[in-house]
């Protein structure tokens, strides 16, 4: 149900459009206030389908609803739908009610770290798992010091598995995302290109060429599966392609709607090149970026009206080129800043071309 609130602010961050914000403003609120009417204390307590379809659950009446404790998932989207409506109202120009929602997301999240983790960050209402600790993550609902003591319960919770997935259908969209705050895009890497169950690669392995309800639709071994739901068009685990786009070949939006754009790729894993086009509305972005001899060449298209932040791997203690020169002054490429392994560029609309030593 919080569809009501996501996916009218995610249209809005890739279209730029208010109206969607306009048309669902008072749906949001008032799927804000089913919320508020099922909550004692900030807690709540509603039907979930739980983080369904986790791998290898262990839930006594039912495999597919997962393991996670249920007032945890439902409390994390209460939280997540109100602070996504404040964020709507604040755009919208409702600066009272945008106030009145933050207050009660930090209410909720006050709540929620109080009643379901402990002071060293482990979760401790229901099961450990791999989601208990997306969500908390995902959705910014621990203080900056728990949230930094629950992460190494989330990476050993990984480690326990061998480094796969145990993420159902809510866990696995926020696996990536999270992985990459906490700059554990290695682990990211090496979880996407597992080719053992459960993984993408191992329905691939499988013979898939959509994306499947299950890891295990269909195996060579024991055909197809016998569980009842087996969908061969499925988007859950296809919400990696947004990690995809967004890390790998480093597109995303800076401001709603790509008026500005982030294009900062970040190679791992198997891969020595990589390349995506994104249709914004301002018109086509491009990112293609391959490993040659130790050298990073990144090809960028940025649309008109809109600017580009360009991150580019490399050696930033040598030198590094555009449109096959070295760096120098340049009116729609300007350097703004270095990192430990990157060089951060402003960039105008155009096509560019960056060769660093990586």
């Amino acid at each position: 149900s919080d569809v009501i609130t996501i996916v009218p602010w995610e249209t809005y961050q890739r279209t730029g459009d208010v109206g969607v914000l306009e048309e669902n403003y008072t749906s949001m609120k008032k799927w804000v206030g089913f919320y508020q009417s099922n909550a004692k204390d900030h807690i709540v307590k509603m039907f979930t389908h739980g983080d369904w379809l986790q791998p290898y659950s262990t839930h006594t009446k039912d495999e597919r609803f997962g393991i996670t404790s249920n007032k945890l998932i439902v409390t994390a989207h209460y939280a997540h739908s109100v602070n996504l409506t404040s964020q709507a109202a604040r755009v919208l120009g409702f600066e009272s009610e945008a106030k009145e929602y933050e207050l009660l997301y930090k209410e909720i999240c006050d709540v929620f770290q109080e009643r379901f983790f402990d002071s060293e960050g482990r979760v401790v209402e229901g099961p450990e798992t791999q989601t208990a600790y997306l969500l908390a993550l995902a959705f910014d609902m621990l203080d900056e010091e728990l949230a930094k003591k629950a992460v190494p319960h989330l990476l050993e919770q990984i480690k326990l598995t061998e480094n796969h997935l145990r993420t159902g259908f809510l866990g696995t969209p926020l696996l990536p995302l999270v992985l990459d705050k906490i700059g554990k895009t290695d682990l990211m890497y090496e979880i996407l290109f597992k080719e053992t169950y459960p993984s993408w690669f191992y329905s691939i392995n499988q013979g898939a060429t959509t994306m499947w309800e299950r890891w295990n639709s269909y195996t060579h071994k024991d055909g197809f599966n016998k569980g009842g739901m087996n969908s061969f068009n499925h988007y859950a685990y296809g919400a990696i392609g947004r990690w995809m786009y967004e890390r790998i070949a480093g597109v995303k939006p800076l401001t709603a709607g790509y008026k500005e754009i982030e294009i900062a790729p970040i190679p791992g894993g198997p891969l020595t090149s990589a390349a995506a086009t994104y249709n914004s509305p301002y018109g086509k972005v491009s990112s293609s970026w391959r490993i040659v001899e130790k050298q990073f060449n990144l090809d960028i298209i940025v649309p008109p009206n809109t600017t580009a932040q360009v991150s580019v791997p490399g050696n930033i203690q040598e030198g590094i080129k555009v449109n096959g020169v070295e760096l120098e002054k340049n009116s729609d490429v300007k350097l703004i800043s270095k990192t430990k392994n990157a060089f951060i560029f402003k960039v105008n609309p155009g096509s560019y071309s960056f060769e660093s030593n990586y």
